[in-house]
């Protein structure tokens, strides 16, 4: 591993002892193989939709909708259209479906775990056989009432769906609304998925613990304000032990003003006696480029 006493360069070995990618994630970060929550309260997260459809799209990937029961695919459609080209090409020669899970779970009629899982392994199947770089669906779970379906066996099936994901080949959402489960089942099953998405594209979460702090989302003119109280907080609380880590391995973007207010903060904070930033490396290039190497209780460790 290489690493600089003024963070001049880019460690190696980031989060040793975490294998898995579990946790908060905004949902431009999913990728093949993720299973995610997300819950929406009244009408689904357009823009969080859209994202995850324009990035299977442009990743060659074949992409299904699945709706709430009563949603018009036409403005389903018309919604995902906000926020890129038409969709014509795509959905003429098959490589985006908006698909009700009656339709998902054709020929039968009644859900099961084993047969939801089998219609999803042909389709995965499918996607593969005409050259796709893999399957992605985002299902909103409304249809459990739809087809009257058993929560419970909705449960194990989110707690027993691991192998689907194995081959990296299939991503997944599972949307819930809120107005349609019990707060205590929607929280049993956010923890039946190893990921939880952030409400849509452009929101920032810190996520504390002892010695360290999670930044998730975006960093830019938007969440600024947060950006930096998050920063202040964890900086304030590590001030005991002078040792913090500071991750932005799940942070989609990072602008050159939130990337400047968290080596001001570090100069500020230089009776810490290590900070590491835990980032990708263009973020790494970017504080490097800001300066960092000239503080010499930070250090960058790349995390891919």
């Amino acid at each position: 591993m290489v690493r600089s006493e003024g963070g001049g360069r880019v460690a190696g070995d980031a989060m040793a002892g975490e294998t898995t990618r579990r946790g908060t994630l905004p949902v431009q970060r999913l990728r093949p193989g993720d299973h995610a929550f997300c819950r929406y309260t009244e009408r689904p997260r357009w823009d969080l939709v859209a994202a995850y459809a324009w990035t299977g799209l442009a990743r060659g990937e074949k992409v299904i909708i699945c709706p709430a029961p009563q949603a018009d695919r036409d403005t389903v459609r018309d919604r995902l259209e906000e926020h890129g080209p038409s969709l014509d090409h795509v959905c003429a020669r098959g490589q985006l479906v908006f698909a009700g899970m009656r339709r998902l779970l054709h020929p039968y009629d009644r859900f099961t775990p084993a047969r939801q899982c089998q219609r999803i392994q042909e389709e995965i199947a499918g996607a593969l056989a005409k050259r796709y770089a893999g399957l992605r669906a985002y299902i909103d779970m409304r249809w459990i009432a739809d087809l009257g379906a058993d929560v419970a066996e909705v449960m194990a099936r989110e707690n027993n769906a691991a192998h689907l994901f194995a081959a990296r080949s299939y991503s997944e959402i599972c949307a819930y609304d809120t107005s349609a489960f019990e707060p205590a089942v929607l929280d049993a099953l956010r923890a039946a998925h190893p990921h939880d998405l952030l409400d849509g594209p452009g929101a920032l979460r810190a996520l504390h613990a002892a010695g360290s702090v999670r930044l998730v989302g975006e960093a830019d003119m938007a969440t600024q304000i947060e950006w930096i109280s998050a920063l202040r907080e964890a900086f304030k609380r590590s001030a005991h032990d002078g040792h913090l880590v500071v991750d932005l391995s799940r942070l989609h973007f990072l602008s050159v003003g939130c990337a400047s207010d968290l080596l001001s903060l570090s100069t500020d904070a230089h009776r810490h006696g290590r900070i590491e930033v835990r980032l990708d490396r263009d973020k790494a290039t970017l504080l490097i480029g800001l300066g960092s190497r000239y503080l010499k209780h930070v250090v960058l460790v790349e995390d891919c």
